[in-house]
C-alpha cells in the first residue's frame, strides 16, 4: 500500500490510496484540472481510480465532485449526511450509503467508516485495510477533538497522517473574526498541533514508521511551527521514525509500504 497527499489545507485535499492494482481517492478538494495535474506527477491517469470516498461535504474536500464524477465516472462512496450536504454535487455519480462501523470492500482494500467530530452533516473517517499487504496507517483531519472512537481508530498504525491545523497562541493573537476562531478552536472544528501531539503519544508503539502533519492553516500556523511543536512532543517520546509535513499547494509521497511496512490505513 502506498499514499500520497495531494495537497492539504483549507483550500483544497484530496489522498490517494493505492494497493497493488487498487486505487482509491480520499476526497477530492481541488478542480479537477488540478485534481488530474497532481495525479499525473505521481503517474497516475484519473481513469484508473476505482472509487471516491467522502470524508464531509464541505468545500476544500468536495469542490471537484461534479466535475470529476462526469468526467472520469468515479462512483461515491459517503454517509447518508454527506450526501445530503453534497447535494446536486454528486450529480449522476453511482452513489453508495456508507454506515459508520459498517465495512465494505473496493478491489484489494477493506474500507470501514466511523464517526469524527467536525461540523459536518455527517463526518466520517475510513479505516482501509491493504489484504495485499496489511500496511496499517491513519489519516485523520477535520476534527476539532480526538474522541474515544477516534482514538481506538489510530491505534498500532505504522503511518500517521494526522491533521495539526494551528497554533493556539498564533490564533488567538490572529486576524480571524472572534466567531471563527472559535469555531476552530471548537470541539467540533479543527485539531492544534498541541491536541495533534497528545493524539500521537498515544498511539505511539514501535511499529510506528512514519508520521504525517496535514491540514495546516497558512494563517494560524507554518510548516516550521507545527514541525517544532511535533518534534520535540516525539523527542521526549523516543520516537525513531520519520517526521514530514503535507504542503497544501503540491504532491508529498508516497507513504505507506515504501519500506516494507506492515498493517492498516485510516482515513479522517
Amino acid at each position: 500500500m502506498r499514499l500520497w497527499t495531494l495537497g492539504s489545507g483549507s483550500k483544497g485535499n484530496a489522498v490517494l490510496i493505492e494497493s497493488g492494482d487498487t486505487r482509491v481517492l480520499v476526497d477530492a478538494g481541488f478542480s479537477a484540472r488540478r485534481l488530474a495535474e497532481r495525479l499525473d506527477r505521481i503517474g497516475v491517469a484519473p481513469q484508473s481510480i476505482q472509487a471516491l470516498l467522502l470524508t464531509h461535504e464541505h468545500a476544500d474536500h468536495v469542490s471537484a465532485v461534479a466535475t470529476a464524477v462526469k468526467r472520469w465516472r468515479w462512483p461515491v462512496h459517503a454517509t447518508a449526511g454527506t450526501i445530503r450536504g453534497a447535494g446536486e454535487l454528486l450529480g449522476t455519480a453511482t452513489v453508495h450509503v456508507v454506515a459508520p462501523g459498517t465495512a465494505f470492500a473496493i478491489g484489494g482494500l477493506r474500507v470501514e467508516p466511523f464517526r469524527t467530530s467536525h461540523d459536518a452533516q455527517e463526518p466520517v473517517g475510513f479505516v482501509a485495510t491493504s489484504s495485499r499487504c496489511g500496511t496499517r496507517a491513519a489519516v485523520v483531519t477535520d476534527l476539532g477533538r480526538a474522541t474515544d472512537e477516534v482514538r481506538a481508530a489510530v491505534q498500532r498504525v505504522d503511518v500517521l497522517v494526522i491533521e495539526s491545523n494551528h497554533d493556539e497562541g498564533l490564533l488567538e493573537s490572529g486576524p480571524y473574526p472572534w466567531h471563527l476562531k472559535r469555531r476552530v478552536a471548537g470541539s467540533h472544528g479543527h485539531l492544534s498541533n498541541r491536541a495533534a501531539g497528545d493524539l500521537t503519544t498515544g498511539c505511539l508503539h514501535a511499529g510506528l514508521q512514519q508520521i504525517v502533519l496535514a491540514h495546516l492553516s497558512e494563517t494560524n500556523n507554518s510548516p516550521a511551527v507545527a514541525h517544532g511543536s511535533m518534534q520535540s512532543v516525539l523527542r521526549r517520546a523516543r520516537y525513531k521514525g520519520t517526521l514530514s509535513v503535507a504542503p497544501q499547494h503540491g504532491v508529498a509521497g508516497p507513504f505507506g509500504d515504501v519500506g516494507g511496512l506492515g498493517g492498516q490505513l485510516a482515513l479522517f
